[in-house]
Formats: structure tokens, C-alpha cells, sequence
């Protein structure tokens, strides 16, 4: 007989953070349903979710520890016992640190499960104490969060249950059709109500076609676009100035750089027509409540910092805030009040450590010293995969002398290059808090069976890691919910009555402001000074070229609808295309002279692969698309993290996935 459905959350790196009902029927996983109470996902899941049981009981899901007996990258290893692995591990780790500290163990994780205890919790606590290398998780919204910091002093915008009430929506380098999807049904509300929805995109993507006026710019020219609007406005009047007075600061500083982009010069960055450029600004100017929606595609460039500034500072020039449903949305993230500090327990560390940015793992695997990196440790993360420049990064990971250890769900590129593979548990076989990156919902996650074959949760890994290297602090032994306790003891959460026990009896619980409260009107932002920071951020206001040398495409790898990154990358029912693809737009196929379909290598001074080259109208021409990411075992050998580089962004250290030149020929 199946058990009653308990309350779940889709753990991916997405938007939504679905709320949904789990089943179990002996033991077993049966259904996955979305919660049809949750105000915002509302009952229906993604493609990607609504194929989740092929995920969970994947045929090829490790069920127990694993042990490498052949060369690296090849996948060739014989089943263990956790006993013997933990053993062993914990011997290879005490001699790393006996000889060169601490230091010379790294960890790498990121969002591959997005809850509060597998993310972020009994995992830093264990490094902490060991005083490992810090790892500066950068690789997706580094150059937003710095930026969207220094304006408002947190990470927050609007709340997206009051998308409805814009007149005007700005879909600025977001695609909700397929990376927010319960977005949707509030983009169609406000269209209902008569709403502009305007898609800015270099690509014509699917959101862009639903919507209609598509501003399809050059690549890289968003902070150019942004600029010489709000410079138009504030020469047209149309600013608003009280707002700027009341609630702002530095103005005189923002006009001076946005002065620099008039109308002439932005059309020569972006491509665009004078006649697009002024209905929007027409636009701009006329509709209220106004929301800019910006995605996270924009700031995985070089000037990705910048951009997020200077749409901040257009939205706050138009006074769009003072407005229910207005504003500028990138990130809700810091609508939530977890008391980090004592969840993850920094104080746990002997002295300071040494930072590694994430973005560049190949450097720090072939060219970081004093110390060198001799044991790696992944976890929530595919970097063999996903990282950029991957031909140093497998380079790094193919080193005879490093101690890597994964643990994992799947045999992933990364796991095929470790010397021990421990099996993961997944999330609906996990407890877990879950937040959310765009609404404001606290959810508690609840196991619906125990994890499959031998595989254990990331607070248990480390738990068992911590015991294996005989390290008796009791932080390292704390349950799952005394982990979850520390996280909600905020004298916010107090106020509110948000208590474990309430947390078990509603499973769903909004945080924070009430919807109707404005962010930054009603409640003070909070920066030093309770106003709003238009000045410029401390870096070259000019944007870094991106000049296409003759026989060059840009090349932009955004998010399929399929996949979430590499996860779901072995899923045969979502990975249903049998070779990697480029899509290029007809013309350039013509000039190059290839037919739709044919294999072509795609290379730059980093690396090259081979992809299946497709007729497409999506791209303009002088770009191609790639989506990411394939498996390497999947792909041919090599996905597009090849050609991408692990150059830092302009302020933040954020990634520049998309500020990529490729050449291409047959």
C-alpha cells in the first residue's frame, strides 16, 4: 500500500523551488506531484521535474562507495565498503595535512542541490575546522551580488506575486519559458491586464516569441542600452526627481557616467534602430507600476557587474520602486533571515585561509602553490563539466598526486576522475530547508523514503568524514534538525514565531514583508545610510571590448529547457538529441559554407570541440548557440566549457561564461 504523500521541494538550481507531494509505495518513490496550494508554483512542475523518477531510480545511480583501480577519466573502479573507503580516505587526508596544512585541501560545490543543510551547512563546518582553502562559490550571480549590494545594501526586489499589477514588465536577458516557468502565468495576468512586455535578448528566445517586442541587441551591449536610456529619460525630464531626492544618493555621479551614451553611440553598440530605442523609452517613461526583470545571463560577461548597476539605477531614476509590483527584480535571495554564522560556524577555523575562486579551478589544480593543492573534495557539483576553460580543469583533475573525492548520485566526467566516489542520497530521501532566488516561500523539506542502495545526504558524508578523522568537536556531529534550529535562530525568525515546530505543521511559511510593503519605500534599504547608491561601482565605467576579429562568432551557451546544467545530463528521456549542437543563424551558414547538419569543430585558443551545426532564426548573425552543458562522456569528448574562459568579471569575480569568441570551420 502507498504511504500518505508528504511534503517535498525540488532541490535544483532554479527560480521556482517547487513545492510539491511526494509518494512512496514500499519503500519506493511512486509519484511526484506538484502542490496545487503553493501561491506561486501552483500545482504544475517543469518537463524536467515531471520525468524526475527517471532521475531517481536511474539504472546507472551509485548505491555504494567505490574505489578507482584504473587511470583517471576512465571510470574504471570496484565497490567498497564505507568502512574501508572512510579508512582509507581519512588516512590520505591526514597525511596531506600533516605535510602541508590544511590549506592543501580544497573543496568544490555549488547548487546541485539548493537546500540550506546539502549546500551550505555540516559541509563548511568540516573545512572550517580543518582550515582548508576557501572556496569562492562565484560561477553563477557573483557580479549580480556584488553589484545589487552595493546599490540597495541586499539582494532582494519585488515580490513576484505582484508581478500582475505591472503595466510595464522589462525582461531583461531572462527567458522564463524556460528557466522560471510559474513565472509565466504572472507575465500572462499582467498581459490580460494590459501590460507592455518587452523581451531584451540577443537571442530570439522562447519567451521572446510569446511576448512579442523583442529587442534583439548585439551581445555585450546591455550596459550600453541601459546607459543611453536612462540617459534620454533624464534629458526628456522624465526622471523622477523627488524619488532621487527623497530616497537616493549619488545621482550627479550616475548622470555623469550614463551622459557618456548618447542616443548616436548607443545604436552603433547594440545594433538596434532609432525607431526600437524610442518606443521604448516612449514606454519607459509612460507605464506604471514598471518591473525590470533581469536574469542571470546578463552578468556572466565581462561588464556583468556594471549592468546590473546601471539597470538598477534606470529602474530607480523612474522612481519604479515606490509602485506595488514595480522595481527591479534580479534576486530575492535576501528576503531570508538564516543566521549563517552559526550555521556554518567560521569560527570553527584555526586562522584565516587562503580564498580560491571557483571560476578558476584549473589554476588552482595546475599552477596554485604555497601550498599545493593535493586533495579535492566534490560535492553538489560537476566541474569536469561545467567549469569554464575545462581543458585546464581536466588537466588539473587528471594529476596522479591529487587525492579527489566525489560524492555524487551519478557516475558524472567528475566522478570518472576521482580515486573514491561516495554515493549521495537524493533530496526526496533527505531532510531539508529550502529558501528561493525569486520568491519569498520558507519550505521544509520531508523524506519520503531512506536513500537508495548505501548513499547518505551531504550533512551525513561529512559527519561520517569528520568521525573517520577522529575530530570530536560536537558541531561536527550535530543533527540534521538541531543544524536546521541553527539556522532559524535570528531574532527576526524569533519575532515571527518561526519555529521548528511550526516549520513541521506548515511545511510552506512566507517570509518577511507583507506582499503590499514595498522594498526600500516602506522598509529602508539597508545600506549605511537607509538610501539607495547610484554612484558608480569602483571599477572602468568604459566596457571592455568585445570586437569580433574577422572570422570570429560569439559564442553564448544559456540554460536548455532539458537540463539544469550537466544535471539530468544521463537522463535518456530528457537528453533526447544524440549530438551535441551549434545553432547558427542562416546567413552566416551560407557564408561559411556548410549544410545545415553537418559536423564542424568549434575552437579558440582554449580548446575545441566538435558539434552538429543547425539552421536556426533563434541566433542573429555573428552568433552561435551552444546550449549547456552536455556530458564530456556524452558530447563527443568535450562540451562548450572548452572554448569558455575562466576570466572574472568586472566586479564581484563573477563568471564570463558568455564573453566567448570561437572560429569554426568543416
Amino acid at each position: 500500500m502507498p504511504s500518505l504523500p508528504v511534503h517535498g521541494v525540488c532541490p535544483h538550481d532554479c527560480y521556482d523551488a517547487c513545492s510539491v507531494w511526494v509518494t512512496a509505495t514500499n519503500g519506493r518513490i511512486v509519484r511526484i506531484e506538484g502542490d496545487p496550494h503553493h501561491p506561486l508554483t501552483r500545482g504544475f512542475l517543469c518537463y524536467k521535474v515531471n520525468r524526475y523518477l527517471d532521475r531517481l531510480y536511474h539504472p546507472e545511480r551509485l548505491k555504494r562507495p567505490l574505489k578507482r583501480v584504473g587511470p583517471k577519466g576512465l571510470g574504471a573502479f570496484r565497490e567498497v565498503t564505507w568502512d574501508e573507503a572512510l579508512r582509507e580516505v581519512a588516512s590520505r587526508l591526514g597525511e596531506i595535512m600533516a605535510k602541508a596544512g590544511g590549506e592543501a585541501v580544497l573543496p568544490y560545490s555549488f547548487s546541485g542541490n539548493m537546500g540550506i543543510l546539502s549546500e551550505s551547512s555540516m559541509d563548511r563546518r568540516f573545512f572550517h575546522y580543518l582550515g582548508a582553502s576557501q572556496l569562492e562559490r562565484t560561477i553563477c550571480s557573483a557580479a549580480a551580488d556584488a553589484a545589487l549590494t552595493w546599490v540597495y545594501g541586499t539582494r532582494m526586489g519585488p515580490d513576484p506575486e505582484t508581478l500582475g499589477r505591472a503595466r510595464l514588465v522589462v525582461l531583461w536577458g531572462s527567458n522564463p519559458m524556460v528557466t522560471n516557468i510559474h513565472e509565466i502565468p504572472l507575465l500572462d495576468e499582467a498581459r490580460a491586464h494590459g501590460a507592455h512586455i518587452w523581451t531584451i535578448d540577443p537571442l530570439k528566445t522562447e519567451t521572446a516569441t510569446r511576448y512579442g517586442r523583442h529587442v534583439a541587441l548585439w551581445p555585450h551591449s546591455d550596459y550600453a542600452l541601459a546607459l543611453g536610456l536612462a540617459r534620454a529619460i533624464i534629458h526628456r525630464g522624465a526622471h523622477d526627481q523627488a524619488f532621487i531626492d527623497r530616497y537616493t544618493r549619488g545621482f550627479d555621479a550616475f548622470q555623469a557616467v550614463a551622459e557618456a551614451w548618447p542616443r548616436d553611440r548607443v545604436l552603433l553598440a547594440t545594433g538596434l534602430t532609432a525607431q526600437v530605442f524610442e518606443a521604448l523609452v516612449d514606454d519607459l517613461i509612460a507605464l506604471r507600476p514598471l518591473l525590470i526583470r533581469t536574469g542571470y545571463g546578463v552578468q556572466r560577461q565581462f561588464d556583468g557587474a556594471k549592468t546590473v548597476w546601471a539597470l538598477s539605477c534606470l529602474s530607480i531614476i523612474l522612481g519604479a520602486p515606490q509602485d506595488v509590483g514595480g522595481g527591479h527584480l534580479v534576486s530575492n535571495s535576501g528576503s531570508f533571515s538564516i543566521n549563517w554564522e552559526r550555521l556554518t560556524r567560521p569560527d570553527l577555523r584555526p586562522r584565516e585561509t587562503r580564498h580560491i575562486n571557483m571560476v578558476q579551478l584549473g589554476t588552482a589544480l595546475t599552477a596554485v602553490d604555497s601550498p599545493r593543492v593535493e586533495a579535492l573534495v566534490v560535492y553538489n557539483s560537476n566541474p569536469a563539466a561545467t567549469a569554464p576553460d575545462q581543458r585546464q580543469v581536466l588537466e588539473g583533475l587528471l594529476r596522479s598526486d591529487l587525492l579527489t573525492i566525489v560524492h555524487e548520485q551519478m557516475m558524472t566526467d567528475t566522478a570518472r576522475y576521482a580515486d573514491w566516489v561516495f554515493p549521495a542520497a537524493m533530496s526526496f530521501e533527505t531532510l531539508d530547508l529550502f529558501t528561493s532566488y525569486w520568491h519569498r516561500y520558507l519550505q521544509l523539506s520531508v523524506p519520503a523514503t531512506v536513500p537508495w542502495g548505501e548513499s547518505v545526504s551531504n550533512t551525513e558524508f561529512f559527519r561520517r568524514m569528520a568521525q573517520a578523522l577522529g575530530l570530536s568537536h560536537p558541531a561536527l556531529a550535530a543533527s540534521d534538525r538541531e543544524l536546521i534550529d541553527d539556522a532559524l535562530d535570528t531574532p527576526e525568525n524569533r519575532c515571527q514565531g518561526l519555529t521548528w515546530d511550526r516549520l513541521w505543521e506548515e511545511k510552506v511559511i512566507k517570509i518577511g514583508e507583507e506582499t503590499e510593503r514595498r522594498p526600500f519605500v516602506d522598509v529602508p534599504a539597508p545600506t549605511v545610510d537607509g538610501r539607495l547608491h547610484l554612484e558608480p561601482l569602483p571599477v572602468n565605467p568604459e566596457p571592455r571590448d568585445m570586437d569580433r576579429e574577422a572570422g570570429e562568432w560569439i559564442l553564448l551557451s544559456p540554460s536548455r529547457r532539458r537540463t539544469i546544467k550537466s544535471t539530468f545530463g544521463n537522463v535518456a528521456s530528457l537528453v533526447r538529441e544524440d549530438d551535441p549542437e551549434l545553432l547558427m543563424h542562416p546567413d552566416d551558414l551560407m557564408a561559411l559554407g556548410v549544410g545545415d547538419g553537418s559536423w564542424v569543430r568549434v575552437f579558440n585558443d582554449r580548446g575545441e570541440t566538435r558539434m552538429k551545426v543547425r539552421q536556426s532564426e533563434r541566433p542573429q548573425p555573428g552568433v552561435v548557440v551552444s546550449y549547456a552543458v552536455r556530458w564530456n562522456l556524452i558530447g563527443d569528448g568535450g562540451n562548450v566549457n572548452q572554448l569558455t574562459s575562466a576570466a572574472l568579471s568586472d566586479f564581484g569575480g563573477g563568471a564570463t561564461f558568455y564573453s566567448t569568441r570561437v572560429r569554426i570551420e568543416l
